[in-house]
């Protein structure tokens, strides 16, 4: 048994004052005188011995009553199995309040938050007054670095909300013990009052402390599900004014209960676009189709949102899309201009076709273009291929007509798709073929042929390929980073893809020249070239993360006199200079963790819009599944956490459980509880022991 005041003992010397008044009141018996015997019935009789027996009883009774009251202001406790706490030393305490989204939820007395700052606030009160005290969220801030005082620390509490950050618990447990290894404290105790998703509190990387004792203490909510959305995107990526597009958008019902008819909502530039619904079964994901049409071209700022009830932060989506006016197509012609590419694209408002020549080419000039076609070149030139080099590697797109005369250079050619990856051109191939295989999935023939079964793009059985009387074999090797799209009887490649930095380069075997092949008469030639010259708009990632350390690239060359960048939000409340790295024609813009809301914001220079950035929470929040103290308890097991241990509520005060499991089982109270018996018996036996 040990004493939290052990100086209050020497009460203890109290215990003589009964004694010594005991010792002063023992009186000898007198001699009465009666004038008449009878007057001796109405006496009560009494031996010496009874009286000296009643004394010491009721000495006894009064010492024990002084005896348990001095050891009650002592507070004796029974110290718990392997307690190291020391009582009478200053203590250093670190209490984490998760405040992550999840939080939200509702449970038996309000908001899980509300829940854990009470019992933050409970903490605190069973602890002295001179104990000091770290209060830590998932903000991580500067100002919860530092150890304060009781009264400090609980009006840094009363500011605590809601945030979009959230942390491991190795994190967590990591910054506790940095802080409280300064404390100089031999007593480091460290609090965790969260919900414990699944999610997110793993124990990977939580290392066991012999020194520091950690409690968890988990608040429950009311049985809940959570219905959010988790991602979206387009089926085509290049959008267009007029264009008829698809966004599909995928929603989770985190729930035990089926849901019919669920309403998905889009609005663009604040204005409602469509309305979807989608039925989800309970625990599973689903994915709703919202047709719209792009009105006008530039900068959208879109929003598509679901109605759920109480964790509402990942109910809303926002993301941002371009719609181009036209597609800028530049064709460099060896010789005469292709009849076929000016029909194919002059009669389209959405196509911008210009055609030049090889001798006389505007470097300069190549990136207002979205794609660029060499047609038939007699050679590629060292400043042409190190210009396109430069285009590619910045975005571009890139499609290679090879040249059908015999004195064309390809050399030149190969030098160049050396440096950025595609395949050799090598010898050609008199022998008549025909196309047998076209990747139906690739982004270029992308709604061109119907889903059958498995809801899978087939090639129709009848379908008219394109025949083939001699081609230029392409070496494809490992060592290229293409695709094949449409690939040849003998196994050749007609038409290839190649990723190269930010851009793409497609590489056909044959030129549009009859002598060739029949490939400009068939149908697969309008989609292909077509879809080349869409899929050449530059892609933008339609949103992007909080709290993630990532670049956003857009496409935005920066002068010399380095243009000032301004990140805003689209309903004005948020501005902010974001750092920017350059990269040619493409800039880098990062915000470490300036940004802390969720929304969509425009990219602007010189009060001029560059591009739409868009930002949502993270969804692993999103699961509202959490750890059940007993589960919580295999892990700290498995991870042989020895000083970690479970503190479950029940609805209980706090400071009440805390006081036996952290300083062990308290006996002040059964003192006093004897104290009051002592007394009662004193007046029972005043009351009816007579004299």
């Amino acid at each position: 048994m040990h004493f939290i005041h052990p100086q209050y003992l020497w009460g203890l010397l109290a215990v003589a004052i009964p004694v010594v008044i005991h010792l002063f009141n023992f009186r000898r018996y007198r001699k009465i005188y009666f004038t008449n015997v009878r007057f001796i019935q109405n006496l009560q009789l009494e031996t010496q011995k009874q009286s000296r027996l009643r004394h010491f009883i009721l000495l006894a009774l009064r010492c024990l009553a002084i005896i348990a009251l001095v050891l009650a202001f002592a507070q004796p406790y029974i110290p718990q199995k392997n307690q190291k706490q020391q009582m009478a030393v200053r203590n250093a305490v670190s209490i984490f309040v998760d405040n992550s989204f999840s939080m939200e939820a509702v449970g038996s007395n309000g908001t899980l938050l509300d829940e854990a700052k009470q019992k933050a606030k409970e903490i605190v009160a069973a602890y002295k007054p001179n104990d000091v005290f770290q209060l830590l969220t998932n903000d991580f801030e500067g100002r919860h670095q530092r150890l304060y005082t009781r009264d400090e620390f609980l009006t840094l509490l009363d500011d605590v909300k809601t945030s979009s950050a959230s942390r491991k618990m190795n994190e967590i447990t990591g910054r506790q013990k940095d802080l409280l290894k300064t404390s100089y404290s031999s007593n480091q105790i460290s609090y965790l009052v969260s919900d414990f998703q699944k999610s997110i509190y793993t124990f990977d990387g939580v290392q066991p402390d012999s020194v520091l004792r950690t409690y968890l203490i988990p608040v429950a909510a009311n049985k809940i599900g959570n219905v959010y959305i988790d991602t979206c995107w387009f089926e085509i990526p290049t959008q267009q004014v007029g264009q008829t597009a698809t966004l599909d958008v995928q929603v989770w019902n985190k729930s035990e209960t089926d849901l019919e008819k669920i309403p998905i909502r889009l609005e663009i530039n604040g204005t409602q676009k469509s309305l979807a619904s989608v039925d989800l079964k309970a625990g599973a994901s689903g994915i709703v189709k919202i047709p719209f049409v792009n009105q006008k071209a530039g900068i959208q700022s879109a929003v598509v949102q679901v109605t759920d009830y109480p964790v509402v932060y990942d109910d809303k989506f926002y993301f941002s899309f371009e719609v181009a006016e036209s597609m800028q197509v530049f064709i460099v012609n060896g010789g005469e201009e292709s009849r076929f590419l000016n029909s194919l694209f002059s009669n389209d408002s959405a196509m911008k076709i210009k055609n030049g020549f090889e001798k006389s080419i505007d470097y300069s000039a190549f990136s207002n273009y979205n794609l660029i076609i060499l047609n038939e070149l007699s050679n590629v030139s060292s400043g042409l291929s190190q210009e396109l080099k430069r285009y590619v590697e910045n975005g571009g797109t890139l499609c290679v007509l090879p040249p059908a005369a015999s004195t064309a250079d390809m050399n030149s050619y190969n030098s160049f798709l050396t440096t950025v990856g595609c395949p050799q051109y090598q010898a050609i191939d008199t022998a008549d073929t025909r196309v047998i295989h076209v990747a139906v999935e690739s982004p270029i023939f992308l709604n061109v042929f119907e889903k059958t079964t498995g809801e899978k793009y087939t090639l129709p059985e009848n379908t008219e390929l394109p025949k083939v009387l001699k081609h230029y074999t392409l070496n494809l090797s490992s060592r290229n980073l293409s695709t094949s799209v449409m690939r040849m009887l003998n196994n050749h490649e007609f038409l290839t893809e190649t990723h190269f930095a930010q851009g793409k380069i497609y590489q056909f075997a044959v030129p549009l020249n009859q002598a060739f092949s029949n490939f400009q008469q068939q149908a697969l030639f309008v989609p292909a070239l077509y879809n080349i010259a869409l899929m050449s708009q530059p892609q933008t990632q339609l949103y992007h993360t909080l709290d993630r350390e990532e670049a956003i690239h857009v496409k935005f060359p920066l002068s010399g006199s380095e243009k000032i960048l301004k990140l805003k939000s689209v309903d004005g409340q948020t501005e902010m200079i974001p750092e920017i790295q350059r990269f040619g024609a493409t800039t880098n813009i990062f915000v470490h963790n300036q940004l802390t809301q969720a929304g969509n914001y425009v990219l602007s220079s010189e009060s001029q819009p560059v591009a739409g950035v868009s930002f949502n929470y993270d969804r692993y929040e999103s699961d509202l599944d959490c750890w059940t103290p007993a589960e919580l308890n295999t892990l700290i097991e498995k991870n042989r956490l020895t000083n970690t241990q479970i503190v479950e509520t029940k609805n209980k005060p706090v400071g009440e459980i805390l006081a036996q499991v952290t300083h062990g089982t308290h006996l002040w109270k059964y003192l006093i509880w004897f104290v009051l018996l002592m007394l009662l018996g004193e007046v029972l036996i005043l009351r009816f022991w007579k004299k």
